[in-house]
């Protein structure tokens, strides 16, 4: 290590980084790029720069095992440009940086009533267990005590929850840019190599981790998500989600060797892609209990037992919206199979159900106003996503006769 550099970083180590996190900019001369990022502004002219930043952020994304609607903590969130275009994609964010002044460019940025919060990574203002992913672009390395956050983030998210970490790798403290930043504004430049990070979201309680490089876009969730195991269910299934699975690891690791960049993601548990954002929607009914005779005009109670076989945890309340709420749909046939009323009922699921679980629902069989022979199909549909049965899932088909 170059001795000016030894001893620029050991003045800033023995000063508050926070403050100086704090004051950063105040300090900036040219401040007016920060409204537009990841997109150019006032006399920048970096486009490699800003290209980088978007294809750093669909990265992040692509990791993201949860849908939209789900809510997200976006760490030392500067100008909040990845919270705005989180939102974009619907996803709700919370935006916390140490800079009010950073957070007073981004508040202009997000969508009115949007949580922003001035804190500090180490020591969140969150409640435990309360959102469903982290994302952290380029702001862990400046935190001394960068290990606690991890904890931190830990301690925040629900299980199944991801953190998705993207920092500059060996090599960064010594660029000059980097010495410039340090003895101009007084923040901390150090390098966070992904193996170590990696190493280090274990030892803070992570069960699942993945270092993945940046220029590989597409199919992120199939290494993040674990791996298809209900091969009695669904078999080909199986072997489809294995060989994807294997595909996505052996490219995987060739990028690695030669990606300059990579994108670390942590998972808290099992993480399950949810319906909002779904990976495969299967099911299988165990039990359909519906009579067969109905009276005309009026409902009938039935009861099933439907379980998951796929690889997508059904959300049972997904918000104001409804969107990617999992329910029981069913359909009024002709005796001959003609469709006659797609939507003809629904029913609430009670509880979020993940892969592998099974489920029993009570509803009615809405009334039948013409005497005659039906058929009654059980399929799941996630609201404004699909139906079950077009992804792949069997409907139960029950005939019936409408009495007179």
């Amino acid at each position: 290590m170059p001795r000016d550099r030894r001893s620029i970083l050991a003045r800033i180590l023995a000063t508050d980084v926070r403050d100086a996190e704090r004051r950063h900019v105040k300090l900036m001369e040219n401040t007016e790029g920060l409204p537009a990022r990841p997109f150019l502004g006032g006399t920048s002219l970096d486009v490699e720069r800003a290209l980088t930043e978007i294809a750093v952020f669909s990265g992040m994304v692509s990791c993201l095992p949860c849908g939209p609607g789900a809510l997200i903590l976006d760490l030392g969130a500067g100008p909040c440009w990845v919270s705005e275009w989180l939102q974009r994609l619907r996803y709700r964010t919370v935006s916390l940086d140490l800079a009010e002044d950073m957070l007073a460019i981004g508040r202009r940025r997000l969508a009115p009533g949007s949580a922003v919060c001035a804190g500090d990574m180490a020591a969140l203002p969150v409640r435990a267990g309360s959102v469903d992913a982290a994302v952290c672009y380029g702001a862990l390395h400046h935190v001394p005590e960068w290990t606690r956050v991890l904890a931190e983030v830990h301690r925040v998210l629900r299980d199944g929850g991801v953190l998705v970490l993207q920092e500059p790798g060996r090599g960064h403290a010594a660029q000059p840019h980097s010495i410039a930043q340090m003895e101009q504004f007084g923040v901390l430049e150090q390098d966070l190599p992904p193996r170590q990070l990696a190493r280090a979201c274990r030892q803070a309680g992570f069960t699942r981790v993945a270092i993945r490089p940046v220029a590989l876009l597409s199919g992120g969730r199939s290494r993040i998500l674990p791996p298809y195991a209900l091969w009695r269910a669904a078999p080909r299934v199986f072997v489809h989600k294995r060989l994807q699975r294997l595909r996505a690891t052996l490219t995987e690791r060739l990028l690695n060797l030669v990606s300059p960049m990579h994108i670390v993601v942590a998972a808290k548990g099992t993480p399950w892609a949810d319906s909002r954002r779904p990976e495969t929607l299967l099911a299988r009914f165990r039990e359909v209990d519906c009579p067969t005779t109905l009276r005309r005009g009026a409902p009938t109670a039935f009861r099933v037992r439907v379980q998951n076989t796929g690889q997508t945890r059904w959300i049972a309340a997904a918000g104001p919206s409804s969107v990617g709420q999992v329910r029981l749909g069913l359909s009024l046939l002709d005796a001959d199979g003609r469709l006659r009323q797609l939507d003809f009922g629904r029913c609430d699921l009670s509880c979020d159900v993940a892969p592998g679980e099974a489920i029993r629902i009570e509803g009615e069989v809405p009334p039948v106003s013409e005497a005659g022979r039906y058929i009654v199909r059980f399929d799941l549909v996630a609201e404004g996503v699909s139906w079950f049965g077009d992804r792949g899932t069997i409907p139960y088909a029950v005939p019936v006769v409408v009495a007179p």
